[in-house]
């Protein structure tokens, strides 16, 4: 018989799915001749596959994680797939994909929100101010387009910021579930992190901020961050205080 726990076989589950996330982008990295934008369908369609890869996971496996929660995170999953397909589909597609993913945000943040036990407001107060930095830069001249556009942008930028804002302080100073610093708190930060980094420089090459290998880094923090908030919510749970009560 076999001596492997169950949270070890729950994560060596998440493993498995992980290599075949891996194989989804290398395969994507194939489709797109080295991740090269082309707006069309079968590069969104390549595009959503490694998502493919994690929704199924979740909704068929989900690594012990609670069914509520993995609702959530299929739901959250599904909005990010969404907001790829219409990125990828017209250069115009970033509004609506910026609907989308803030959708997925809110859904992700049902998932560890509630358990949030205090605000590191100095990050906060920093995240807000480097905010209102790219919205002027980036934003403020696409103000004279579409208003539409850019009241679109900023909710949704301050809802990715929120994500960043609940993790890191869940992070620093605990949940009421996890203490500070616990392993699936801190993949979590790191996950948003990512998504942060990601739809930051997603914004400035949008608006003519010509970074080197901008796609590069936008697509692989994208792709890592998605992962790593599934890997979080697994580890969370894996490494969930047994209750005291008999």
């Amino acid at each position: 018989p076999s001596t492997v726990s169950p949270p070890l076989l729950k994560m060596a589950e998440l493993h498995k799915a992980g290599v075949a996330f891996i194989v989804a982008i290398v395969h994507f990295f194939y489709q797109s001749s080295g991740f090269t934008k082309f707006y069309n369908e079968m590069y969104a369609y390549w595009k959503c596959t490694p998502l493919l890869v994690l929704i199924s996971f979740v909704a068929l496996h989900g690594g012990g994680v609670p069914l509520k929660t993995r609702a959530f995170l299929a739901i959250a999953l599904t909005a990010g797939c969404a907001g790829d397909y219409v990125i990828g589909i017209a250069k115009e597609g970033i509004v609506p994909g910026a609907i989308a993913f803030g959708i997925g945000h809110i859904f992700y943040m049902l998932t560890f929100v509630p358990d949030t036990l205090a605000i590191c407001w100095p990050l906060a107060g920093a995240l807000l101010a480097w905010n209102a930095v790219i919205g002027y830069i980036c934003l403020l001249p696409v103000l004279k387009v579409s208003v539409f556009a850019v009241l679109v942008m900023t909710v949704y930028s301050f809802i990715l910021t929120s994500t960043v804002i609940f993790s890191a302080s869940q992070c620093i100073y605990g949940s009421a579930i996890h203490p500070p610093y616990a392993h699936g708190l801190k993949w979590r930060l790191l996950g948003f992190a990512l998504f942060y980094l990601s739809d930051n420089i997603l914004i400035m090459e949008h608006t003519g901020i010509r970074l080197p290998l901008a796609e590069h880094w936008i697509l692989f923090t994208y792709f890592a961050a998605q992962y790593l908030l599934v890997r979080a919510a697994v580890s969370c749970e894996k490494h969930r205080p047994k209750s005291k009560s008999s």
